[in-house]
């Protein structure tokens, strides 16, 4: 829900403003406003400081006593006000406008600092006149899973007086830079745009389609967003909106929740091999909390050990099946939020982290699975269901019909847990029988299948599609997020995978949004598939951003009469660019798989890869000239040369040596951790 606004209203300028600039940095997380009224200067600051925890905003001007201004917060919560000198505080308990009151208390305060001048208040209004320079700290908490709310909030304003400014917003540089800064994304261009404002730019990319600069930018954006939405501290993960709520999306039938059929996952792909690894941790407790309330939804609704969610839940451990069998009977929705925590340590190689976190979700998640699972009398196959591919429909016998017995997703889902929990098990040399009944069911599973059309199977039954456009292709997760399906390993497979994907964009009235079109970067990324990539790249940006470059839900869609500013679109569309510059999901890692002509010359640093690394690369006319692997722990890593760099320099540390290549152009190395292997021409 959003809180309101903290309105500031100005003093009317006596000559016309000019120069006016407003600005987000994105290195360092800074946004000002600058311009002149009256032969004056102004500029205003603002930030949100992850180490205070506040809110923080400084105006000044070029000269002295230029500064007043009223500023009242103009809540859409209920709340009570008191205003003491230069603070104003208030408190209430939110109010959902679709469902009345209920949630959580809240508190806030705003403190004001004065470098000359004077300051009154009236009612809930605070009046500053001639005031030479002013900052003003501003936090916000509420009651979720945090008695001492009240304590802290108080508590966070004082310390803000006593740090200051200049240093809070060093904290703030220093604590943010530290992860932007990890990685870097360069493209060689034609043409220099970047002394346009960004709006400017978008306006003509819509229309001309030719600044890949604002790509670029696009994904430096993406990982801002995600930094700023999603850190250890934050009491949960990114919703639907991130943290981003304009009072519009929350009256939305699907509010700001969490969905567990493709939207909250969407938010959280671009983490790993964008290296921030961190942000991880809001989501990896919530899928904690998940599993506990999940227990209560496994036992009472399927009698089965283990834990369950489902399409729809939400912070008070809502994990039942939803309103609508379409899209609500999704019981293996609590196992694909589960696999970020697999992946996650295969990025890191953290054992801790696996034996503490990961592993005991996994394997509750598969005890649920392996008991839920009923052996189908005709085949023999270990099947789900009733199950759903989320919000699909098919045709049988003249009707249109959701539920059947192991939809696609629900085989690649199973597999996929079972899959993490044997390895798991494996390494931490654990639970050695349950890994032999894991090995046994995988063993059951239907294989996936290649329809009459050439497409592959949504259902184990090659039913007709009720809606071939529909905007959900959740059959596809064997491509893309997971490895079942690649064009190395299994070509007819990548082929049927294809043939889907081609079927669904050319379906008549193809329901196209940010996430599904995010979603197609990831597909072509993974079928190598280079200049679709690019095209779905450059239609995310075109068609399904805003002005600011966040993505939204066009009008029309799941019921919106507006569109509606989403997350998920920018983050699994910087995921997307990010597998068509490396990949690591293959038994080896592969540069630019998928690199358009539009990117034929550019360099980036820090993405990372399964196994435990970072890479970097730089590259000319489709042709890589170096290349870098910078280790974050011991492994056996085997690296796809690029034909270009195959008979150039090898380093291992500084040392040259001279590498044994198999025949595919694969060097096979142990790694200890901090090493550094380098090769150019």
């Amino acid at each position: 829900m959003p809180l309101g606004e903290l309105r500031l209203n100005f003093e009317p300028f006596s000559s016309a403003v000019s120069d006016y600039k407003r600005e987000l940095d994105l290195e360092t997380a800074v946004t000002t406003v600058s311009f002149i009224a009256g032969g004056v200067k102004y500029q205003r600051e603002y930030f949100c400081s992850n180490p205070a925890g506040l809110f923080v905003v400084k105006l000044t001007a070029g000269q002295p006593g230029r500064i007043s201004f009223e500023l009242s917060p103009e809540l859409l919560q209920k709340a009570d006000f008191s205003v003491h000198g230069n603070e104003i505080s208030f408190h209430g308990i939110v109010s959902f406008p679709q469902l009345g009151p209920g949630g959580v208390n809240f508190t806030g305060k705003v403190s004001l600092h004065l470098k000359g001048g004077k300051i009154y208040h009236k009612g809930n209004s605070v009046f500053v006149e001639n005031s030479d320079e002013v900052v003003l700290y501003t936090d916000i908490r509420t009651d979720f899973r945090n008695p001492d709310y009240e304590r802290d909030c108080t508590s966070a304003i004082k310390q803000a007086a006593v740090t200051g400014y200049d240093l809070l917003k060093a904290e703030h540089i220093k604590d943010y830079s530290e992860l932007f800064n990890r990685v870097q994304f360069c493209l060689d261009t034609k043409e220099d745009y970047t002394h346009l404002p960004v709006d400017v730019r978008w306006k003509n990319k819509k229309e001309e389609g030719n600044d890949t600069g604002l790509e670029e930018l696009f994904f430096h954006y993406g990982r801002y967003l995600l930094i700023a939405s999603s850190r250890p501290s934050s009491p949960l993960p990114a919703n639907l909106q991130g943290i981003w709520n304009d009072n519009l999306a929350c009256n939305m039938g699907w509010t700001c929740d969490y969905h567990l059929d493709i939207n909250t996952q969407q938010n959280y792909w671009a983490a790993n091999i964008t290296n921030l690894h961190e942000c991880n941790e809001p989501l990896f407790k919530y899928i904690g909390m998940l599993a506990e309330d999940g227990q209560q939804t496994a036992r009472k609704v399927y009698g089965s050990p283990g834990w369950v969610a489902h399409t729809v839940a939400n912070v008070w451990g809502y994990t039942a099946p939803g309103q609508g069998v379409n899209w609500g009977l999704f019981p293996t929705g609590g196992a694909w939020i589960a696999t970020h925590l697999w992946d996650h340590y295969r990025f890191l190689q953290d054992t801790v982290f696996l034996r503490t976190t990961a592993y005991p979700v996994l394997k509750e998640t598969a005890l649920f699975l392996l008991d839920y699972m009923v052996e189908c009398p005709q085949s023999g196959y270990l099947m789900t269901g009733p199950s759903t591919s989320p919000e699909n429909s098919f045709l049988y016998e003249g009707k249109e019909l959701s539920l059947s017995m192991m939809p696609t997703c629900d085989r690649v889902l199973v597999y996929e847990i079972f899959r993490a929990c044997m390895e798991s098990s494996a390494v931490l040399q654990i639970d050695a029988d349950f890994r032999k009944d894991l090995e046994a069911a995988v063993c059951k599973l239907p294989p996936l299948q290649i329809g009459k059309r050439g497409s592959l199977q949504e259902w184990y039954i090659d039913f007709d599609l009720a809606q071939p456009n529909h905007r959900h292709s959740s059959h596809l997760l064997a491509l893309y997020p997971f490895n079942q399906i690649s064009p190395v390993t299994t070509p007819a497979l990548a082929e049927a995978a294809g043939k889907s994907i081609y079927d669904q964009l050319h379906s008549e009235g193809w329901e196209d949004v940010e996430w599904s079109r995010a979603n197609m970067i990831c597909f072509y990324a993974r079928l190598k598939d280079a200049p679709l990539a690019y095209e779905s790249v450059d239609l995310l940006i075109r068609s399904f951003t805003r002005e600011n470059l966040l993505t939204i839900s066009p009008e029309g869609i799941a019921g919106a009469p507006y569109d509606i500013f989403v997350f998920d679109g920018n983050q699994a569309g910087i995921a997307g660019m990010a597998e068509m510059l490396v990949q690591s999901h293959e038994a080896y890692i592969e540069f630019l798989p998928a690199l358009p002509e539009q990117w034929s010359s550019g360099s980036f640093s820090g993405l990372c890869v399964r196994g435990g690394a970072e890479t970097s690369l730089k590259w000319k006319n489709n042709k890589v000239t170096q290349l870098t692997l910078r280790t974050t722990g011991s492994n056996e890593f085997v690296v796809k040369i690029p034909q270009e760099l195959q008979s150039g320099h090898f380093r291992l540390n500084g040392k040259t040596f001279k590498p044994a290549l198999s025949e595919e152009g694969c060097l096979h190395i142990l790694l200890h951790k901090n090493e550094l292997l380098e090769i150019d021409k």
